[in-house]
């Protein structure tokens, strides 16, 4: 029996491979497994709770700056059109060969019938860019790849549930959290 729709709304923060650090682990390898590209669509449709995915629903897809054309790709490939993109501008620059890091883009697609499928929720104030600070924990120490409260709250404020988050490394009250990367891959 295929399970009912349920889901309106999935996040999805993949744990994107390494690239470019050499033999010296300095990025989220040094915190959790990592995906192959090519593992990465067939380990998102593996979710037991994508099969409840409604037909019309909204995807919010975080990606580096390193994998930005693939997850468009990817995106596409799970059957979302691609709308837009929020920007996570952190207060703190990261790492990176070329430029420090100091972005994160959560790009956000569609799919149902017509422009505008029913998912949406009636805000239309809500900003592309959020400056906001890394997660820390007890310590004061920032916790790798841990994105800020305030991009569940947009999500919740322009998109309806129920909420699916993939990769989830947290629980949060009203969301369906699956597949924290050291449970899929260990």
């Amino acid at each position: 029996m295929t399970p009912q729709p349920r889901f309106r709304t999935v996040l999805i923060d993949p744990p994107w491979p390494a690239r470019g650090s050499g033999k010296i682990k300095r990025g989220a390898q040094r915190h959790y497994p990592l995906l192959k590209l090519d593992e990465m669509e067939l380990t998102i449709r593996g979710c037991p709770h994508w099969a409840e995915l409604h037909y019309c629903a909204h995807c919010y897809l975080w990606t580096t700056n390193t994998y930005v054309m693939a997850a468009g790709a990817l995106l596409e490939d799970l059957g979302f059109r691609y709308i837009t993109k929020v920007t996570w501008a952190k207060k703190h620059a990261g790492i990176g060969q070329y430029f420090r890091g100091q972005t994160e883009d959560l790009l956000f697609g569609v799919r149902g019938p017509g422009k505008h499928p029913s998912v949406c929720t009636d805000r239309r104030d809500l900003p592309t860019l959020v400056i906001a600070d890394h997660v820390r924990d007890a310590r004061g120490c920032r916790v790798h790849s841990a994105k800020p409260e305030v991009f569940r709250e947009l999500v919740e404020k322009r998109s309806k549930g129920p909420y699916l988050e993939l990769f989830a490394r947290t629980q949060r009250p009203g969301w369906t959290a699956w597949g924290n990367a050291d449970d899929l891959l260990t």
